[in-house]
């Protein structure tokens, strides 16, 4: 699933290709008004951290800041096979767009299923493995307006981490 980073020429290639259902997300999308986001990221996570027990609260906190972020630009694309994002320049994700999953090992060695699903404005991806569960959402809010929603549940949480920001295309 994590593809290196694409160079210029690639991802050029990669974004003018025709996305599926005519979802308009491919392209390269920058955060609005990143003025308060990681004080948003804070406060999602802290809304989750004060129901956890006292004693695994420091624990807990570190562990969803470590599996947080907040993304300062997005690149998305689909090929006619695969859906693949990036988020800054950590390297590019990638989901078949015709499996209902598929399989990958992440970088620690966990086995992780991802699914894509796509709708009329909205495209989003599902990854999960024995942690928990993570959801993105892009959904487009118009021509130039992309809102990111981002899910995080786990057994270990007493309730889903969710954020949300607003994105504009370049």
């Amino acid at each position: 699933m994590k593809k290196p980073i694409l160079p210029a020429v690639i991802l050029a290639s990669v974004i003018s290709m025709p996305s599926m259902a005519g979802v308009p997300l491919s392209g390269v999308w920058t955060l609005q008004d990143s003025n308060n986001t990681q004080e948003t990221l804070d406060s999602a996570i802290e809304g989750v951290v004060q129901e956890m027990n006292f004693l695994f609260r420091a624990i807990g906190r570190t562990v969803l800041k470590r599996e947080t972020h907040v993304c300062h630009s997005w690149m998305l694309a689909t090929t006619d096979e695969s859906f693949l994002w990036q988020c800054d320049e950590i390297p590019a994700n990638e989901l078949a767009l015709t499996a209902n999953q598929t399989e990958t090992m992440s970088d620690d060695g966990r086995l992780i299923t991802g699914s894509y699903k796509e709708g009329d404005r909205y495209v989003a991806t599902v990854l999960e493995s024995e942690r928990g569960k993570r959801t993105n959402l892009w959904r487009m809010v118009s021509e130039n307006e992309l809102e990111y929603t981002t899910t995080l549940e786990s057994d270990k949480i007493p309730k889903p981490l969710t954020w949300k920001l607003t994105y504009t295309r370049n």
